[in-house]
């Protein structure tokens, strides 16, 4: 097997498949470790391992649409999976997460976090009798972080409403002891702000939009390490700024354009990403117009 310095170990062990391996690889979902995500990560790690409290510290994440909140969260809740004690059978979920719908309201979160604990759900349940099971659910199962995201989902409602799922989330919170992690567009910082209690236990932590600096250098590095290509990609400071300009700045954006290059170098056999090829590069319905 041929060594491939410059690529991440999980990467370097495809490169040398087939091509529709190593195409299937790069559309799939991946983890690429970078500073900013490292920094977000030790945060989290450290509400999980803090102790119960009647006013457990909590974190807010902000950032446009493909920032990679989610993401963030997907690699949280890996980092500490579902456990299950042997000698006593008692099953521990150290993060339980969910996603608010469009308007949510009390009885749907409920039903959210007791299907995420894989509880069945009785409809003809009150919402008291609802409350009692899945605060009793949260506790069995030593739930140590709760994460809300798409929170600014809030503002569909009124602002009965809104100040009624921010309370709801600080009950939750107090009454199992675990710290809260809510996460969304910029738009969930006024109405996390409904709730001054809540909004004072919330650390916030920014997601911004890149610049081409040397921190969006260091992730176009750590995605090129992630690409299985068998030859190095050297990219100029000319190209970062143009893949900057071309993703505007967003993660999930830079993403997509270095995937679908690196698919066309593996079809073309070139085996890297180029000054040129990012120069050249156009979204696909752009491509297709060309040609039609």
């Amino acid at each position: 097997m041929i060594e491939l310095p410059h690529l991440a170990p999980g990467a370097a062990a495809l490169a040398n498949g087939p091509n529709h391996t190593r195409i299937r690889a790069i559309r799939s979902d991946r983890w690429v470790g970078f500073d900013r995500a490292r920094r977000v990560l030790r945060h989290l790690d450290a509400l999980c391992d803090h102790p119960p409290t009647t006013r457990p510290p909590g974190l807010a994440i902000y950032g446009h649409s493909g920032m990679g909140k989610t993401m963030l969260v997907e690699k949280f809740k890996r980092d500490h999976p579902p456990t299950i004690n042997h000698s006593t059978g008692v099953e521990s979920m150290p993060v339980l997460a969910i996603t608010l719908t469009s308007r949510p309201t009390e009885r749907r979160i409920y039903g959210q976090l007791l299907m995420a604990m894989g509880a069945s759900i009785n409809e003809r349940l009150t919402l008291m009798e609802l409350e009692i099971r899945t605060v009793l659910l949260l506790k069995s199962n030593n739930v140590r972080v709760l994460v809300f995201d798409e929170v600014h989902n809030l503002l569909a409602g009124t602002p009965r409403e809104q100040r009624v799922i921010l309370q709801l989330l600080r009950y939750l919170s107090n009454e199992i002891k675990a710290s809260l992690v809510c996460l969304g567009v910029s738009e969930a910082r006024d109405a996390i702000a409904g709730d001054t209690q809540l909004a004072r236990r919330l650390d916030q932590f920014v997601l911004p939009r890149w610049k081409a600096d040397e921190e969006f250098q260091e992730l176009v590095t750590a995605i090129l390490r992630s690409l299985p290509l068998r030859l190095p990609s050297g990219l100029s400071s000319q190209s970062l700024r143009h893949l900057s300009r071309l993703g505007d700045g967003i993660t999930a954006r830079v993403f997509e354009i270095l995937n679908e290059l690196a698919i066309e170098a593996i079809k073309d056999g070139i085996e890297r990403i180029t000054d040129e090829s990012i120069g050249c590069w156009r979204p696909a319905l752009e491509k297709e117009a060309a040609f039609a």
